[in-house]
Order: structure tokens, then sequence, then C-alpha cells
């Protein structure tokens, strides 16, 4: 079940932009927590709530997925240096 808080219902949509009961502008953003991983959520400057909740399926996915890309843009990096240093090896050689 979503969580709903009366500064959502009070929300006011203008057009395509949205603005909170307060007047300042609505932006969507999303957490990247392991506990949330891709949960959207609108935002103002001085309050916020969270739309509907990951699916227990997603919170178990997700986080292993991105310590597998984490682990495997590292990887790159670390082939990359490798990979300057053998170039560096064949100009000293030539």
């Amino acid at each position: 079940m979503s969580e709903i808080s009366t500064l959502e219902i009070s929300m006011i949509s203008s057009g395509m932009s949205r603005y909170c009961a307060c007047g300042t502008k609505i932006i969507r953003r999303t957490l990247w927590t392991d506990l949330n991983p891709g949960r959207g959520f609108d935002a103002c400057d001085k309050n916020w709530w969270v739309d509907n909740e990951t699916c227990p399926g997603g919170k178990q996915v997700v986080p292993s997925l991105l310590r597998r890309l984490r682990a495997m843009e590292e990887e790159g990096r670390a082939k990359e240096e490798q990979l300057r240093s053998v170039e560096e090896k064949k100009k000293e050689l030539q």
C-alpha cells in the first residue's frame, strides 16, 4: 500500500509543472539505496514524500545488480590502467 501525505493531496498541478502546497516547484527524484533501489519520490525544498514502495523482489535483485555493476566498473578502471602501463612500456621499447 502506498503512503499518501496531506502534502500530496494538497499538491497543485499547473500545466507541466507541479507545485507543492507551500508554493515550491516539485521535482521527481530517485533513491539508489540498498533498501530502496530505484524508488521514486516527489520533493520540494521544504517537504517530501515517497511513492509506491519497491517490491520485495526488487529490494533483493537491484542491490545485487548495483554491486556487480560497481565491481565491473572498478575492474574496467583497473584494465584501463593496466593498458596504459603496457602502452608506456611499448613506447619505451621502440
